[in-house]
């Protein structure tokens, strides 16, 4: 007979996850990274060994990232260890405001073993940006059993999907715009709000303005989560280089918001000594 006590432990054990075999873990992480490093080479034909048998078109016809370097984060196995998903994230360049940017690219891809060996594949419930370039995500069928895989995964159709499916979420700043003294030093801070479900990465664009300093506590922000970007001036800073702005009238800003380069405008206005 189960005494009560035991069956007190019966929900914590129920959602314990028991450890991967470390022969299954150790070449699951193998295959991950020699199929990521060729994203880090330039060689993705290399690795089409890697991908599954189901994914291979959708494979052939994307669009290849090139990754600077990656890390492998969390797994999560299922199936009695057969399938898996994995965090990976890559550092990649990004063209941002005629500027080029290294920015962390986060991915939750799929692995599930087949013929004996990890391989990709493609999941089309997935929201995420992966080597090929990003993913269309149709949704399950209500009864959960089945997934419509999209007709057209072009490059341009994958990104127009993307920013459909972005710009439904709630994403943006607390305030388009902030004012400060041109002969008082202050500091506001201005709060990026991330409605998405995943992670993105954001940047500040704008001039170099005389006294001012800008920052932001994190690039990354998390699914719903937020990143604060402060603002503090100081009149008595003369440090600047010549060619810069000086602090008078309204001065544009911008925060971009990748990978789907949506742009969020912040007006900073300097008003004159009193």
């Amino acid at each position: 007979m189960i005494s009560r006590t035991c069956l007190l432990f019966l929900p914590v054990l129920a959602l314990a996850q028991p450890q991967a075999p470390p022969e299954v873990d150790q070449e699951l992480r193998a295959r991950v990274s020699a199929f990521y490093q060729n994203f880090v080479d330039g060689t993705p034909r290399k690795a089409e060994p890697f991908v599954a048998e189901d994914t291979k078109e959708y494979y052939y016809n994307a669009g290849k990232r090139h990754y600077e370097s990656f890390k492998i984060g969390k797994i999560t196995y299922s199936d009695n260890f057969t399938k898996a998903v994995v965090t990976v994230v890559a550092k990649m360049e990004r063209l941002i405001a005629g500027q080029v940017v290294m920015m962390d690219a986060p991915d939750d891809n799929h692995w599930k073993i087949e013929n004996g060996k990890w391989c990709w594949t493609y999941n089309p419930a997935d929201v995420s940006i992966t080597p090929m370039g990003g993913a269309n995500p149709p949704r399950a069928t209500e009864t959960g059993t089945a997934a419509v895989k999209p007709k057209d995964v072009s490059p341009e159709a994958i990104r127009i999907a993307g920013l459909s499916v972005l710009e439904q979420q709630t994403m943006g700043l607390d305030k388009s715009s902030v004012t400060m003294s041109v002969d008082q030093a202050s500091s506001i801070q201005v709060v990026f709000t991330n409605g998405a479900d995943g992670e993105i990465q954001i940047a500040l664009d704008g001039p170099v303005v005389r006294g001012l300093t800008t920052k932001l506590d994190k690039t990354t922000v998390p699914g719903h989560g937020t990143a604060t970007l402060t603002l503090h001036y100081d009149p008595s800073d003369k440090s600047s280089p010549k060619d810069v702005w000086e602090p008078k009238g309204s001065i544009p800003f911008r925060i971009f918001a990748a990978p789907f380069n949506r742009v969020f405008p912040l007006y900073v206005e300097f008003t004159a000594a009193k």
